[in-house]
Formats: C-alpha cells, structure tokens, sequence
C-alpha cells in the first residue's frame, strides 16, 4: 500500500504537486497506479499518478517530480478524453489501465471507483462477445470462472506489448497475488452484476454462464464498420504507445528490463503465454468426469488412468476406425471389473489433397469446417444439445481441447450405409428396410425442429442399435440454424449411389419414400424437401449417383410432397414435366 513507502507528509506535497500541474485547471480526480500500487517495490522504481482535470481543452502530458526519496511520475489528462477511453477505449485504454489493475485513490474515491466499474463492465462485455464469435456452438456451455476476465484481459494488452509481462508478473507474485486478484476482482463483480441483471450472463455454482438469448442475438449480429475502425485504432494506438514508452511511465522500467534480452530471448517473450498464465483455464465445459477446462492437454493414456484403478496394469489397444479425412479410433482396455470400448477422435485440422476432393464436390453448395478446433467444438456441443432434447447419440466422456481429443461411447448396432448395400443387393427385406428409414426421416425432423442441421448427414454418419433405435455418430459439420435442406439431399441423393447401375428403380424410390413421409409426419418443414430437389443440391451428387436414380428420388419425394401440401412450386411443374 502506499503508507509502505510514502509517508503522510509525501502524500501531502503530491496533492501540492498535483495542484500545480493542473494549474488553472479543477482536479476531477488522482490516484496512485503502477507497481507500488500494488505493492511491488525494488530499487529505482517510481511512484505513478494519474489525474484527471476538467477542461474543456484536449490534452495529454507527463511530468516528473522528485518527492524526498522518491521520483514521482504525473499522467494528466481531459475529463472528456478519460472517459471516452473508459467507455470506449478511445486511447488504446490508456487510461484504463491504471483502472483495471490496483490503484490507490488520492482524491474523488467515488468518481474513481464508478469509471473502474464501467471499464470492466464495457471490457466484461467485450470479452464475452468475443468468446461466443470464437465458440460459436460451445459458447453455450462454456462455464466462465470470474478469474478469466483478469487473466485474459493481461493477456490481451501484454500480447501488443509484451513488456507488460514483466509488470503484470510482478503485481501476481508469490506474496502479492491474492491481494491484487481480491482488489481487482471488485469491481469485475459488479459489473458481472449488472450484465445479469441486463441477461447477457447468469450465474451458476459461482460460475458465469452467457445466456442463450444473448449468444444469438450476438451470432446474428454483423460487425459494423464503426466496430472494426474501433478495433483499428485501440490496435494503432497500442503500438504507437510501443515506440514511445514515456508516455506511459509506469512501463519504463519493464520497457529498460526488455530492452537488455537478447533479441533470440525477445522472440520468445513477445509471446506472452509463454510466460504468463493461460486465461483458458478459467473457461470449463461439463463431462460426465466433471468440468473440463479449454487448457486440458488430457492424452489417450491420461483418459485410461483416470477409468481405472490407480496402479492397475493395462493393456491398451487402439485401432483406426474413421475414413481418409477423419482420425477415429477404437480404444479397447481392461478395466477392474469390464472390458471397455470408447470411439476416441481427433480433430485435425484438413490440408491438402485431403481436404480438396470435399472442397471441390460441395463447392458453392455446402461450406465444410476444416480446423480441428471448429470441428471439435461442434461435435461436442451439438452432441450436448441433441442429447438434452431426446435424440441418441453417443454419451461424450471426456473432451481434451488442447490434445483435440473427444473421447465418446462406443455403440452398438448396424452402420446404416451397410443396411442399405444389403438392401440394394437383396439380402434383407423390404418391411425392415421402410420402418428404418422412416424413423430416420423422423429423427431428421426432430433434429431440424430444434433449429441444428447437421451438416453431414449421410447413412455413414448413423447407426442401427440392436433395439432399432438410430444413433447420430458425426456431429463435427453440425450447427444451429445450418441448411437443413442440405440434409435431405445429401441423405437421399447420397443414398442412391448404394444401388446398382442397372438395378431396378423400387429400391431407392422406397427409401425416398418412406423419408419424406417419415420426414414430414414429424413435422419436418416441406420448405426444406422443395429446396432439396433444386438443382444447387441435385448437381453435388450428380458425379456419383446414376442420373436416372437421382431422378427416381427427385420424383418420389415431389410426389409425397405434393400428396402432403397439395401443390408443387411453378418450377417444381416445370422440372417434374421435362424429366
């Protein structure tokens, strides 16, 4: 504190100071900031003040005063030009920064204390937006720790200048830590505060949840030019403030400490994670395990340990299961008292050759996520999602974002691309046949109900359960408010390659059937049928599905949807007509 190293009769000849900078100017407010703030003291270091007078002239100046002992460094600036970088970050947030860390008031407490709520509120807020355009779909279960926006707020400002690493390590030393977070995280709370009681988060077990409403309406949201000009010049000013440390003197003796390294030691500490703690510790998911954090590095051996007894011999068997694009393998090992099977994924990001055949068959018509962390975040999420409306898919049990590793139930059954090759070569029966493929068409409608389609939706991607029930396996390219219509046609389209050139039409026109109805019975939109048999979605399948099969289906499903709504689109007539 700042009894520790300035006694009553500095404090006064600092408020004398203060008068005489501000000159004619009236003193709005001042305080200490910067190291001895909060509590870091070693040889050489200065005392920081900010204060802010009420002008109606724009300006921003440093002085420097020796006071005894100490030298003493002045920020002043504007009333009006302070509170713009407060409420939005006009100056690079500038003058946030001796907000947002500890500071001693000198005079205007209260005034003082209100600017730091609204910074952190209008950085909170900031924050949160930023996590839900980062997860897009894992943003709705993400549990925050309030303990995040600290960290990742350091991070951010010590990832423009890294020399910042040094002052922020110094304020959460080994002595100092649980001070500095306690004072910090004041006025965090009641900012969170007051962004739950607007509903853009909620609170749970301590936790901060972002609400559903909220998420969607910032997904919906474009960004507006004003917003990127915003970001530009927080950016721009940031580096500026880089050439020219003296404007914040608080930084200079991090800035003469980094100035020594040698340059190869300097490339390594411009990353600041390296040295700093990683914010996504503070963001956590649910498991059956209990909450996970986006930092886990969890691996394939790290998963086994945790299932069975400590100590325990085992043998650990993986076999890859997946296709050329995806990493799938089937874990097998002894527990204590079962043998246990687990599907474990890992999402790679998709370059090269492999990635470009998908690319060039969808292209124009579908977009595919490619980086393994997007794939990863949908498939648990929708997984979650689906899972809490009723659909079966398999139980996740442990995710491991770092290692990108989610590892998943294994599930019994039939893979349904298998049950319908049997099919088109005659080996199973036509009765068992419709009642799958209806109740595929119905879980479709179920899942399109709930506002996700899931992107990839081909029979490969679902399995038969013993009990006939369907499971979803890939849920990677799913999405809430995707193209449904994508669905329907890669479903039945897909499905057509699985019957023989020359084999007869009855075949795929049941399985065409007895999805749309299944489809439509459940309330399926007739849009997304009408949409499926457009010729954006009809030319993707058209390099590997005979023409006259595609017809057959496009036909079949025209006709149960006309039986259903009475009428087909002016160009669905035409279509039907010329074919």
């Amino acid at each position: 504190m700042i009894k520790d190293f300035l006694t009553v009769r500095d404090k006064e000849k600092i408020l004398d100071a203060c008068e005489e900078l501000a000159s004619s100017e009236e003193i709005v407010a001042a305080c200490f900031y910067g190291s001895k703030a909060y509590g870091y003291v070693d040889e050489g270091s200065r005392a920081n003040v900010l204060l802010v007078a009420r002008s109606h002239r724009t300006f921003l100046k440093s002085h420097k005063r020796q006071v005894n002992d100490t030298e003493v460094s002045f920020l002043i600036v504007d009333q009006r030009t302070f509170e713009k970088d407060v409420e939005s970050g006009w100056l690079g947030e500038l003058m946030v920064e001796s907000l947002s860390t500890p500071y001693v008031a000198l005079v205007n407490e209260e005034y003082l204390w209100d600017q730091e709520v609204k910074a952190k509120k209008r950085i909170a807020s900031e924050l949160i937006s930023n996590l839900v355009l980062e997860f897009p779909e894992l943003s709705y279960d993400i549990q925050i720790k309030p303990e995040y926006f600290i960290f990742e707020t350091m991070a951010r400002r010590a990832s423009l200048f890294p020399p910042l690493v040094y002052s922020f390590m110094d304020m959460l030393g080994k002595d100092l830590k649980e001070k500095n977070m306690e004072s910090m995280m004041k006025g965090f709370k009641v900012a969170l505060d007051e962004l739950a009681e607007e509903r853009e988060i909620g609170f749970c077990n301590g936790y901060v949840k972002i609400q559903k409403d909220y998420i969607d309406a910032i997904k919906k949201k474009r960004p507006h030019l004003k917003d990127l000009f915003k970001t530009i010049r927080k950016e721009a000013l940031r580096q500026i403030l880089r050439v020219f440390p003296k404007v914040m003197p608080p930084l200079q003796r991090s800035q003469r400490t980094y100035s020594k390294f040698p340059i190869s030691l300097k490339r390594i500490i411009e990353d600041p994670l390296l040295k700093f703690e990683d914010s996504k510790r503070y963001l956590y998911v649910p498991t059956p395990f209990g909450l996970v954090t986006l930092s886990d590095k969890t691996t394939i051996e790290d998963f086994v340990k945790r299932t069975v007894s400590k100590g325990a011999a085992v043998e650990i068997d993986a076999k890859k299961i997946g296709g050329v694009l995806n990493s799938v393998y089937l874990l097998r090992y002894q527990g204590e008292n079962q043998k246990h099977r687990v599907v474990v994924k890992l999402f790679k990001d998709w370059y090269g050759l492999k990635w470009f055949p998908l690319a060039l068959w969808a292209l124009g018509t579908q977009d595919f996520s490619v980086l393994g962390k997007s794939r990863l975040e949908k498939e648990y999420a929708i997984n979650r999602l689906l899972s809490s409306q009723g659909i079966r898919v398999p139980g996740i049990l442990y995710v491991s974002p770092k290692e990108r590793l989610i590892f998943e139930e294994f599930v019994e059954g039939w893979i349904l691309a298998d049950i319908l090759r049997r099919f088109a070569s005659q080996e199973i029966g036509s009765d068992e046949v419709r009642k799958i493929i209806r109740d595929t068409g119905r879980t479709i409608a179920r899942i399109h109900n709930i506002g996700v389609a899931l992107g990839d939706c081909k029979p490969e991607n679902m399995v038969v359960s013993p009990q006939g029930d369907i499971y979803l396996l890939d849920l990677e390219q799913a999405s809430r408010g995707g193209d449904q219509a994508w669905d329907i046609a890669e479903f039945l389209f897909y499905a057509g390659h699985y019957f023989p050139l020359f084999s007869p039409l009855e075949a795929p026109v049941t399985i065409s059937n007895e999805f749309v109805e299944g489809y439509l019975e459940t309330r399926g939109n007739p849009e997304n049928v009408r949409k499926a048999g457009s010729a954006r979605y009809v030319k993707v399948f058209s390099i590997f599905t005979p023409p006259h099969v595609l017809i057959a289906i496009l036909n079949a499903s025209r006709k149960i949807l006309k039986g259903r709504t009475g009428q087909l689109s002016p160009s669905d007539q035409v279509n039907e007509g010329s074919e």
